[in-house]
């Protein structure tokens, strides 16, 4: 009797030092199968907005705009635009697992995919070569249209206002030039005046027409695109934060690419080719989404 309780005790006291080898051994398990489930996300996502935006109508609207604009605005705004879209579609869609089971989100993620694989796969068969120059024309005649509209508007606001304004010219500048001769030059010496300044121009920058202008172009211009919508189903389906890091990743290239030289590559690239790849691209997401959730046993 007193073996058996020997051997009991000494196995008790085995497996409780084994536990904690046992705890630390799942906890790396877990973490590597996080770290391995994140960079699967963003690869995935990198790959998915490169077939998607090269040569799209936000990838063309910043290629043109920056050949007339200075092209650091022209990319901060962009990509502000780019990069809010995508924390708001990967989290939306990571949301959405709350709501629905996962199985059943990898499943919709799954009919996406192949819906937009089979429509991108059809778009090139039908393609002959000339769609870039056509979306080009269509993004410079719209943005052509705004600006006219916008020439003409300020051309009436000026008019209306010019009659008031030249009975105060005179007087204006008088005052102007009273204010100038009674105030003081003075000379800031202290770091806030730096800061201050520093801030000023980062809001002149943020609140210029050619910024203004830009993010919304690019925002609307992706809102209900086929890369917002599939950014929603990764999101749901995979790691939101691997997801949302690739897709701003894959835009911030896409954008920087358009800004240097855009154009130029638009003009030499085959449209044909990277829809195709886009379109294989998507159905190997729908095969492996798809099996995710018919295998995962909630189906």
């Amino acid at each position: 009797m007193d073996d058996l309780l020997t051997l009991v005790t000494s196995n008790v006291d085995s497996l409780g030092a084994a536990l904690p080898v046992l705890e630390t051994m799942a906890t790396s398990d877990a973490a590597a199968l996080a770290s391995a489930s994140a960079s699967d996300s963003l690869i995935a996502s990198i790959l998915m907005i490169f077939v998607s935006e090269i040569g799209d109508k936000t990838f063309l609207i910043a290629a043109i705009l920056a050949m007339s604009n200075p092209r650091s605005t022209i990319f901060l705004a962009a990509c502000s635009a780019l990069w809010l879209m995508s924390i708001l579609s990967a989290f939306l869609g990571h949301a959405v697992v709350t709501l629905i089971p996962m199985s059943w989100v990898s499943l919709s993620a799954a009919i996406m995919f192949l819906v937009f694989g089979i429509k991108l796969l059809q778009e090139a068969r039908e393609m002959d070569g000339s769609e870039i120059s056509k979306e080009m024309q269509s993004v410079e005649s719209e943005l052509s249209e705004k600006d006219e509209a916008k020439r003409q508007n300020a051309m009436e606001a000026g008019e209306a206002q010019y009659d008031d304004g030249a009975e105060k010219d005179d007087t204006f500048n008088v005052n102007i030039g009273a204010v100038d001769s009674a105030t003081p030059e003075r000379s800031c010496k202290s770091n806030s005046c730096s800061t201050l300044g520093s801030l000023k121009n980062l809001m002149g920058l943020l609140l210029s027409p050619v910024f203004v202008e830009t993010f919304v172009l690019v925002f609307l211009a992706e809102w209900g695109d086929r890369s917002q919508l599939a950014t929603i189903a990764l999101g749901a389906a995979r790691n939101v934060y691997g997801v949302t890091a690739g897709t701003i990743l894959g835009h911030t290239c896409c954008t920087a690419v358009a800004v240097i030289g855009g154009q130029l590559l638009a003009a030499r690239i085959s449209v044909k080719k990277v829809t195709l790849a886009g379109g294989v691209l998507f159905i190997v997401f729908a095969v492996l989404y798809g099996y995710e959730a018919l295998f995962s046993g909630d189906i």
